[in-house]
């Protein structure tokens, strides 16, 4: 297994300051808009629509910069991180009438986030290689939950004790640290053989086998997939949590304590996994999800949300680390290199499908307002993910 060098180093660590940023940025800030919008999930909804929708567009519209000039995929990385920096002074100014003009901030934040995944994601490919990328993948969300451990306590004691506001300022601090720790990226490793192609998304697919178009089919309906269940699950279980348990503090200690339930699955499926126990890892993970919103379907109450958060955790990183070590594998195992913006457009679309329709199905639960619904919408995205598993055990084993 190779060592990672700078870049792959530098990378995770910008990834796992974003991890800090974004646990304010999303996890807190929707504690905050349900706060200051008397529980409002349409708005909430709104808000994750225009990002996700401003995300799968941006994608699409950077796609020929970022092939045609590989070598500035690291500058608009740090525009992204720039564009964050100033959401964050956003909250600072407008303060609790971010109510008012939540449309804006999910405009800076959607196109943000254009500007980072789409560089971050092509840049992830063709710096960590096949055969280090488990060892990546796992370490940086071990890292990550290991942050989950500490920050959640120290956002949502910090919130209580002084401000969302006062919190917002040392956030967008980090951002400026963010920047600096990407000049420590290689630019060179993204000049390619492919660069020198047009970027066509037509071209992509006419240049495709059969064989690979059918392989590749399966890659793009886990991703779809991935979007329903990763995102509208987490914001949903935000919701719920907030709504049970009313304040920053206990968000930030329930958060805590579900990381460290996260990190030792993660370790334990970095030290364990293969893919001849494709099968019972994935059987597994899906029984326990299903079985835990059940809990949730027939009482939301403390008990069952601890049960259902615990399950959650143990379970769906592992389905996320299986997805995004997969889709990054794929580009040389289906040889497609000359093709890898292409193919992060096409990744990135049909996820950002799924999370849009994820939340298209939340803003018609926050029309109807009704908690019966609202369980109907949970019990439809959990159902989502044996068939997820269904399909990931399919393409494992191809």
């Amino acid at each position: 297994m190779n060592k990672l060098d700078k870049s792959s180093k530098a990378l995770m660590t910008c990834d796992l300051t974003n991890s800090i940023i974004s646990l304010f940025g999303e996890t807190f800030l929707v504690a905050y808009f349900l706060q200051v919008s008397n529980e409002n999930i349409v708005q909430v909804s709104i808000y994750y629509i225009i990002i996700y929708t401003l995300l799968g567009l941006g994608s699409l519209v950077l796609g020929n910069l970022m092939k045609s000039m590989p070598s500035k995929r690291i500058n608009i990385y740090r525009v992204g991180i720039i564009v964050k920096s100033i959401f964050i002074l956003l909250i600072v100014l407008f303060k609790e009438n971010i109510n008012q003009y939540f449309m804006i901030f999910a405009i800076f934040y959607g196109i943000a986030e254009a500007l980072y995944w789409s560089a971050h994601d092509v840049m992830n490919i063709e710096i960590v290689d096949n055969t280090n990328r488990k060892q990546y993948m796992t370490t940086k969300r071990i890292l990550g939950k290991l942050i989950n451990i500490v920050f959640p306590i120290i956002l949502g004691t910090s919130i209580e004790l002084t401000s969302f506001i006062n919190i917002a300022i040392y956030i967008f601090i980090l951002t400026l640290i963010q920047i600096i720790i990407s000049f420590n990226v290689d630019s060179n490793k993204f000049v390619t053989e492919g660069s020198k192609d047009k970027y066509s998304l037509k071209n992509y697919i006419n240049n495709l086998s059969q064989e690979q178009k059918t392989k590749l089919n399966k890659i793009y309906k886990l991703a779809f997939i991935y979007g329903i269940m990763m995102d509208t699950i987490r914001v949903l279980v935000v919701i719920i949590t907030i709504m049970t348990f009313k304040t920053s503090l206990n968000l930030g200690i329930l958060t805590t304590m579900f990381a460290i339930c996260s990190i030792i699955s993660l370790y334990m499926f970095n030290k364990l996994y293969q893919k001849k126990y494709a099968k019972m890892v994935l059987s597994l993970c899906s029984i326990l999800i299903v079985l835990g919103v059940m809990g949730l379907i027939l009482n939301i109450s403390k008990s069952t949300l601890i049960l259902y958060n615990f399950i959650y955790s143990i379970t769906i990183y592992i389905l996320e680390v299986m997805f995004k070590i997969k889709a990054d594998d794929t580009v040389k195992e289906y040889c497609i290199q000359n093709w890898i913006v292409e193919y992060h457009t096409f990744i990135e679309g049909f996820m950002d499908i799924g999370r849009i329709t994820g939340f298209l199905l939340m803003l018609i639960i926050g029309l109807l307002n009704n908690i019966i619904y609202f369980k109907l919408l949970l019990l439809i995205v959990t159902i989502c993910i044996p068939i997820y598993s269904i399909i990931m055990y399919k393409v494992e084993n191809n």
